[in-house]
């Protein structure tokens, strides 16, 4: 890549208001050196018109300002259609938990207290413009869906893909509400720490000890929640991903399989299951290793997760053989519990689950489905017994069709 082809990255905007030139001043040389792009206005109403032209990324507001306050300087920010996304963070020198609560409920998303410290300014800035690029990257995501979505209803295919949105706002909706609730408390519980520390009377070592144990709570339900909404966002980009990003090539089933339940070791030794392989050694398919490999792990999870919840012992058989010229049959067979016949039809379809909000995003056989019948050019079947097991079944072409 030459000079010229170099992507040029835009430099994040902020807008600060704030009546007092001196604020102005400081935080224009201090946040410019770390490579914003900053715009200024000493009153709310100006204020509000650079908000709607410069369109900036973040917005630094001063909470007590003549003619209108920043309280209501950032409802008017949110009632705009140009704005309303754009984070506000209230600068201010009042200390009332009340008037905290206030620019909450007014649309702020954090408070910097003055006189302030240009290192808590930055490493806020950075965490709400990390927050900002992370929302703007899931609304291009479920754009990108939604367009999809119209593709596919128009062709027939998936007539339930609005279920898909939908789901992952409802799946989010949960650790998302849980890691807020849980860093509230924390900054409120921090707030009154540093309270007690600045006092005259300090810290005792009781106080202290609650706030340790009270911030590794924070922190353990923070990590959590956080880590399933990671795990919901990756499967929901595996559903949405360009799959000409698969690598087509000539391999040995039995390698592939083999290579994916080595993989799979680390989680089968943690289970009292055993992983059985029946593979021709020498069958041959001019395929998508990847994706193939995806859908063989996805089942035997599956297998283990569901199949045999609350069992203390059961095998589980992949096995593969020649069906018909040009085909192979791969099948995932376990001895489990079972599937209900009423849930047969929908075990495929997006965010299907009996276990929604307890760990089962409903994503798994989804992909699988969707692995299966539009890269391997294939088709998927079930069968299943409540209390006999449930075997699921790939009938593959050795050769993919060319996509």
């Amino acid at each position: 890549m030459n000079q010229s082809e170099v992507p040029v990255v835009p430099m994040p905007t902020i807008l600060i208001v704030d009546d007092s030139p001196s604020y102005l001043t400081a935080l224009l040389d201090r946040l410019e050196r770390h490579g914003f792009l900053i715009v200024l206005a000493q009153t709310a109403a100006e204020g509000l018109m650079r908000a709607e032209f410069a369109e900036p990324d973040l917005i630094l507001l001063d909470v007590v300002m003549p003619d209108i306050d920043g309280f209501e300087t950032c409802r008017r920010l949110k009632a705009g259609k140009r704005t309303k996304d754009v984070p506000v963070i209230f600068m201010t020198g009042l200390t009332d938990p009340k008037q905290k609560v206030t620019g909450f409920d007014a649309g702020g998303v954090d408070y910097i207290t003055k006189p302030f410290q240009i290192e808590e300014v930055l490493a806020r800035v950075n965490t709400h413009l990390a927050l900002r690029r992370a929302t703007r990257e899931l609304q291009d995501m479920v754009a990108t869906l939604d367009r999809a979505r119209e593709d596919l209803v128009r062709n027939e295919k998936l007539a339930g893909l609005g279920a898909l949105v939908a789901g992952i706002a409802h799946e989010l909706n949960t650790p998302i509400g849980n890691s807020l609730m849980a860093s509230t408390t924390f900054e409120m519980q921090t707030d009154d720490i540093h309270h007690h520390m600045t006092g005259e009377g300090g810290v005792t070592r009781k106080e202290f000890e609650k706030y340790i144990e009270n911030a590794r709570l924070s922190v353990d339900i923070l990590s959590r929640n956080l880590h399933r909404a990671a795990d919901i966002v990756t499967n929901f980009k595996q559903v949405a991903v360009d799959q000409t990003s698969s690598q087509r090539r000539s391999f040995l089933l039995e390698e592939v399989i083999a290579a994916n339940l080595l993989t799979l070791q680390p989680t089968i030794k943690r289970t009292p299951f055993v992983i059985e392989r029946r593979v021709p050694p020498d069958l041959m398919m001019d395929s998508y290793p990847g994706p193939l490999g995806q859908v063989v792990t996805n089942l035997i999870n599956n297998a283990i997760l569901h199949g045999y919840e609350g069992r203390c012992e059961g095998l589980i058989a992949v096995t593969a053989q020649l069906s018909a010229q040009g085909w192979v049959t791969l099948s995932v067979e376990d001895h489990g519990v079972g599937i209900p016949r009423a849930d047969l039809q929908r075990i495929f379809d997006p965010f299907f689950t009996t276990k929604l909000g307890v760990g089962g995003s409903g994503l798994g056989l989804h992909i699988v489905h969707n692995i299966v019948t539009e890269i391997l050019g294939g088709r998927i079947d079930v069968s299943s017994e409540v209390g006999g097991g449930t075997r699921i079944t790939l009938t593959l072409p050795m050769s993919a069709p060319l996509r």
